[in-house]
């Protein structure tokens, strides 16, 4: 059986939909940041942006992940 690797499995989730930390943790990534840095070296053309999202303590400031269309 093949095992699906974390660079993967996020990029396979960014075709469909981007991405924050919080979502990326629920899917087994705990440091997305590292993971997308290691998408870029391999070519593939990621765009970030600032949000805000709510979390139980304040407002936290984290950047979401988009795929560019027509990329790898």
């Amino acid at each position: 059986m093949a095992t699906i690797t974390k660079k993967a499995s996020i990029l396979g989730t960014l075709h469909d939909r981007s991405l924050n930390r919080f979502e990326a943790e629920r899917i087994g990534d705990h440091c997305l940041h590292s993971t997308i840095a290691d998408l870029r070296k391999d070519g593939h053309n990621i765009y970030s942006q600032w949000e805000v999202v709510e979390t139980r303590f304040k407002p936290t400031r984290v950047k979401r992940y988009f795929l560019l269309r027509g990329t790898r």
